[in-house]
């Protein structure tokens, strides 16, 4: 198994230094669409944009294999239950 690196980039740089092991790509990209799911999940309940975010997943030697980029935004608009 070949280990991969999940660099998120949403504003600042956030590098990931472990990695984890993957069998294939189909791997990695299952991982990476869930590593954005939750952070992206956690800054709207937060009430916070997800504008502009970009993931490069990279192999041991550095080399960028998959990138996703990613824009979320959350607007209420009228009143609502409980407002």
């Amino acid at each position: 198994m070949a280990r991969f690196f999940f660099n998120l980039h949403d504003g600042i740089d956030v590098l990931d230094t472990v990695g984890s092991e993957h069998a294939d790509m189909a791997s990695v990209r299952g991982e990476a669409v869930e590593f954005l799911a939750e952070r992206v999940r956690g800054n709207l309940l937060r009430g916070k944009d997800t504008a502009a975010w970009l993931l490069k997943v990279t192999d041991e030697s550095r080399k960028t294999v998959l990138t996703v980029s990613f824009s979320a935004a959350l607007q209420v608009t009228g009143e609502g239950v409980g407002a």
